[in-house]
Formats: structure tokens, sequence, C-alpha cells
């Protein structure tokens, strides 16, 4: 027996992995600090008091940023992708089993 298809969805509209999504987070998350100790290490070098402040306010504020980025949650790709496939999708029909049978 021959069925119209129906709508398909495409695997490629998936989103990333968990591991894949851990793993980007992580690395938001280490260049955040990097800037952070970048901007910590011009607070001391720096002989400009209002530049001092600058940094040091970027310095406090980053860590909170970085942090509320890194746990945003996983990022939504793009929408599934309907496609329309014409033809027939032909039904499998297995063996037919008698009363008490199964297959192995």
């Amino acid at each position: 027996m021959r069925k119209r298809a129906a709508k398909i969805i495409s695997v490629t509209s998936v989103r990333r992995a968990l591991d894949e999504d851990i793993k980007g987070r992580s690395q938001r998350y280490l260049f955040s600090m990097i800037v952070r100790t970048i901007f910590f290490i011009l607070v001391i070098i720096v002989p400009s008091w209002p530049l001092k402040i600058v940094f040091g306010i970027f310095a406090v504020i980053i860590p909170a940023v970085a942090v509320l980025v890194a746990n945003a949650g996983r990022e939504k790709g793009p929408a599934p992708i309907r496609v329309e496939q014409h033809g027939a999708i032909e039904r499998y029909e297995g063996p037919t089993l008698g009363e008490g049978e199964f297959l192995r």
C-alpha cells in the first residue's frame, strides 16, 4: 500500500550537541576572564588615576557579565525546515506472525 509523504523535518536544522554547547560557553567564559585579567593588570600598571578607576570598574563588572553570558542557556538553532517530498512511501510489511509467535 502506498501513502503520500507527509511533512519531513530536515535533520540539518537540529540544535548543536550539548558537548559543543558547553565547550562554546566555556571558551566564551575563559575569554572574558582573560580580558578581566588584562584590565586588572592595567589597573596596576597605568599611572593615571582616572584610567585606573575605569579599568577597575571593568575588572569588577566583567565577571558578572561573563557568568550571565556563560549560563544563558543553550543557543537555539534555526527553525526546523519543513521539506515537502512529493512521491510515495512504501509501507514495510513484516512477516506475519501467528498467535503466541515472536521474532528473535
